[in-house]
């Protein structure tokens, strides 16, 4: 096939982002949408998506040369930031081996002995590709351990694409609504399904009651309670979320950070319940890429990095540095905004009130996020094209990388009211 031309610059007529036409129109060709996931289309902030071509450190570069400070981060996946040489070192290794084996691979082992190790509620880890993967086969193993159907969610969590059959739905941080649904659907009732801290209504915290009463009614009525920690495992913290609020589930899904940056997915909990799952059992998993040799390498790369040079207080204080700093320009600005943060992953939403559940997510004025998030897009500032994701830090992010985007944030907040 021959090459398509050198495209020509074009300015989307919403925003001064910069792209091409030729490889818009030529992505929309061959991908629907132009996208392989929907937030990457940057429609929610009414621009033209950005198509990314490198990384290093703490910035990417997109397709005509325009360089941002990244605060996206692989949708949290990259701890250690863009190229982290340790783990292209390891990768390059790898491939002097095998690209694909199709049978185990000792790093399968390797990897997985960390993930015991750092999480103290998984005794063994069953791979996947991705976190729905995961997420989908954690679901499936609940229902043949408990030998029932429902899996209790909660509004505004997300956890994959899966068909919602037999999914029950309650507020999220409302501990009374979530016990009543449970003691009411408990002869019913599968698991109960939670990210323990949510990331996909935005960042928000569970409240002080909300994760613990989930264990306390779910032990009590003898239904499982399943962490989807796919973003917050070890971004939290070696443990994840439930080490830092000090609750054991009795299954974890995992995602994200274990890879590297490269696909992957996992379910991990105690042996009585790992061991119904095939071979040992009768719940069949299979897949031709799950503990892929590659997503193994740089898993163990990253997670061995974690361990001995642990970055999170590092980026804790910069994520605060950048929460206070946000409040305090929403309030020179004489705009409205909350700011949830927790650990290294932050929201910023334009609310007069505090957000504590999804109603009050998606009652943020969204239109405002949309000129504030292109705005900062025009100085070079990248952060999630949807005001219902999370801004991630990384062990790359500097104080003067804080303090450039809190510039831009001042002078972007002054112009959502106009």
């Amino acid at each position: 096939m021959n090459r398509p031309p050198i495209p020509t610059t074009i300015q989307n007529p919403k925003s001064k982002i910069q792209n091409t036409s030729t490889a818009l129109k030529e992505a929309e060709q061959y991908l629907v949408g132009g996208v392989n996931s929907p937030v990457r289309a940057f429609r929610r902030i009414g621009c033209a998506p950005l198509m990314l071509v490198k990384g290093r450190g703490a910035t990417v570069i997109d397709s005509t040369g325009r360089r941002y400070l990244d605060f996206i981060g692989g949708w949290g996946a990259l701890i250690l930031g863009h190229r982290h040489p340790t783990v292209l070192s390891a990768l390059r290794r790898a491939l002097t081996q095998d690209i694909m084996t199709g049978l185990t691979h000792p790093d399968e082992i390797a990897l997985a002995r960390l993930l015991t190790e750092a999480v103290p509620s998984v005794e063994q880890v069953r791979f996947t590709v991705s976190g729905t993967e995961a997420c989908m086969t954690a679901m499936k193993l609940a229902r043949a351990y408990t030998k029932r159907a429902k899996i209790l969610m909660f509004d505004g969590c997300y956890h994959g694409h899966a068909p919602a059959g037999d999914v029950i739905t309650a507020p999220f941080n409302d501990a009374a609504a979530a016990q009543d649904a449970i003691r009411r659907a408990a002869d019913e009732l599968a698991c109960v399904m939670v990210e323990p801290v949510a990331a996909n209504m935005g960042v928000v915290a569970p409240g002080p009651d909300f994760l613990s009463s989930l264990r306390e009614v779910t032990s009590r009525c003898g239904v499982l309670l399943l962490f989807d920690e796919v973003v917050t495992g070890f971004r939290l913290g070696a443990a994840g979320a439930q080490g830092r609020f000090g609750i054991q589930p009795d299954l974890t899904t995992f995602g994200k950070i274990i890879g590297g940056g490269l696909p992957i997915g996992a379910v991990g909990g105690p042996a009585r319940i790992m061991q119904r799952f095939a071979p040992e059992g009768d719940v069949y998993h299979g897949g031709t890429f799950a503990g892929h040799p590659l997503s193994m390498t740089a898993g163990i790369a990253s997670l061995k990095i974690l361990e001995e040079h642990p970055p999170y207080e590092h980026m804790e204080r910069l994520t605060q540095q950048l929460a206070e700093g946000l409040v305090q320009a929403g309030r020179d600005a004489e705009v409205p905004v909350q700011v949830n943060a927790v650990g290294s992953m932050l929201t910023l939403f334009f609310s007069a009130s505090p957000v504590t559940n999804a109603a009050q997510a998606q009652a943020c004025d969204r239109d405002w996020f949309g000129r504030w998030a292109r705005a900062l897009l025009e100085v070079g500032i990248l952060v999630p094209p949807s005001p219902f994701e999370a801004l991630f830090l990384s062990s790359a992010h500097t104080e003067e990388h804080v303090s450039r985007v809190l510039d831009a944030a001042r002078r972007a907040l002054l112009t959502v009211r106009s």
